[in-house]
């Protein structure tokens, strides 16, 4: 069954295959330092910013907040693999690397999903820049009417990031394209066994100018609060987003727990108090201790009085609470 509203061409029976060749960014990507730039005739470098690094300054300044480094660099270091598969049964050739199979679901889904929906890409990471901007980025997949794609493997899907970063694409491929038109936007989620295709809203050209004015001023973006259903649903996903990151937290904790139990029964053993790494991060060993507390629940039972005398009352705000539904 197809996504309403997907391809009303293919729906009625036809399908307008692409007629033009997509014009090529000046714009070299380096994927290693992940750097955008451009060598001009004077052999001299402009770099350019990409799209990802702008959003996280203006629309979502702290979205990852108090989440750790190696969690980041673990979920961005599976998006990319998975990326690199799924474009391999596209347009884009991969070597095959160790602990790929991990990933099988995810790339099965994908091939469903096109196959499901009649989508046929043309390009895969296709550069797309703005001179006046000095920004460029890489839009994941492109099909063959000229549709939008982004590939996300997070937790959640943030229909609301996925919106702003393919609108700014999309404002750059017609600028890059004079004469065609950017179809419609979508994210395609891929976790696991769980898959499904989302089309997301375009932002008025307008509405990408003053983002990238923001950007540009060093300001951030203040949104219209939602509501209704917008409302629940950007608090669902959010909810969710932090879910999946205290999922991993959990994970490389339950790996680390036994190693910290190894390492501070070493220095137990050697009456090593401290030591500093070779990257200069200090680790401290803190023998058990007693403390003591309180139990005012027992106080409260067998001496009323003097527990009044002493307890204090706080006001506690009203709270939402966000409870996701079992699994089936």
């Amino acid at each position: 069954m197809k996504v309403p509203g997907l391809f009303s061409a293919l729906q009625n029976g036809t399908r307008k295959m692409a007629k033009k060749e997509l014009k090529q960014s000046p714009v070299t990507f380096d994927a290693v330092a992940h750097d955008y730039f451009v060598v001009g005739a004077d052999f001299e470098t402009t770099k350019y910013s990409g799209v990802t690094g702008i959003l996280k300054g203006v629309v979502y300044p702290n979205e990852y907040d108090g989440v750790p480094e190696e969690v980041l660099a673990r979920a961005a270091a599976r998006g990319t693999r998975i990326h690199e598969l799924c474009q391999a049964t596209d347009c884009v050739a991969t070597e095959p690397q160790e602990g790929d199979d991990r990933y099988q679901a995810e790339v099965d889904n994908y091939k469903s999903l096109k196959d499901t929906h009649g989508i046929k890409m043309i390009a895969n990471e296709y550069l797309v820049s703005n001179d006046e901007w000095l920004v460029a980025s890489s839009i994941d997949c492109v099909d063959d009417q000229y549709n939008l794609y982004d590939i996300k493997t997070t937790y959640a899907l943030n229909e609301g990031y996925v919106s702003w970063q393919l609108s700014i694409y999309a404002y750059m491929f017609e600028l890059q394209n004079p004469g065609l038109k950017a179809g419609a936007l979508y994210a395609i989620w891929l976790r696991g066994e769980e898959c499904k295709l989302v089309e997301v809203p375009r932002h008025s050209p307008e509405e990408v100018e003053h983002i990238i004015e923001l950007w540009q001023k060093g300001e951030t973006y203040t949104a219209p609060l939602p509501s209704g259903e917008a409302l629940i649903k950007s608090i669902i996903g959010g909810r969710k987003e932090i879910a999946g990151l205290k999922a991993m937290i959990a994970n490389i904790e339950a790996v680390l727990n036994p190693l910290e139990e190894q390492l501070q029964a070493d220095m137990e053993a050697k009456g090593t108090k401290s030591f500093t790494a070779e990257d200069g991060t200090k680790v401290t060993y803190t023998p058990a201790s007693t403390t003591k507390r309180l139990d005012g629940k027992k106080l409260e039972a067998e001496q009323p009085d003097i527990y009044k005398q002493y307890v204090t009352e706080t006001e506690r705000k009203a709270m939402l609470r966000v409870t996701f539904a079992k699994a089936e």
